[in-house]
């Protein structure tokens, strides 16, 4: 599991499923949800169907730089000073290249507001668009929404419940009645396409 990843029982994945099936099963028997009043400006003809507080994570690569340390010493003292060096330059460098990968990375948080036309989010640091006719791609599971965007390295909106916001977002998007069905493994690229 990802250092950024909530820990989440099976319990809570459950409940999270269960609000989207919820969802899902009213837009299927014809319930629509209704806009909501939010503190932001919208333009004529976009409306606010959810808000909540939610973290964004990008997928990024991090800095593989590392302190290389030298030790030069006499004797026995001095091999073992210079052994330890070696060994700990060694697990400095590994640490580092671990960093360096690739993976989801904190970039902003603050309120998320899912609209008719975007994820729009309020962050502490600036605002965020992210346009439905951008995301190429999209999935969730039960901590996160996923988003492939065309213009910016994948996203991911650690949001609760993340399949609820799913299912809302594919159909205000898409017109499309996304059910969650079992909770898929925590993880990017978990289930619905």
């Amino acid at each position: 599991m990802n250092d950024w990843m909530w820990r989440q029982s099976a319990e809570q994945a459950h409940t999270a499923m269960a609000a989207a099936d919820r969802l899902a099963q009213g837009l299927t028997s014809g319930w629509r949800p209704e806009a909501m009043q939010v503190p932001v400006h919208l333009p004529s003809g976009e409306g606010c169907f959810a808000q909540e507080n939610a973290q964004v994570l990008q997928y990024l690569e991090g800095d593989g730089t590392y302190a290389h340390k030298t030790s030069i010493g006499f004797g026995f003292v001095g091999l073992a000073m210079t052994v330890g060096t070696v060994i700990g330059n060694q697990s400095r460098k590994r640490r580092a290249m671990e960093e360096a990968a690739a993976r989801f990375r904190p970039v902003d948080g603050g309120r998320m507001y899912l609209t008719n036309h975007r994820f729009a989010l309020q962050g502490q640091h600036q605002w965020i668009d992210l346009w439905f006719e951008d995301i190429r791609m999209s999935s969730c599971d039960a901590a996160c929404v996923y988003l492939t965007m065309g213009h910016i390295p994948p996203v991911a909106l650690r949001v609760w419940p993340a399949p609820y916001h799913f299912t809302l977002y594919r159909w205000l998007a898409h017109g499309q009645i996304v059910h969650a069905g079992q909770p898929p493994a925590i993880g990017p690229g978990g289930s619905g396409g």
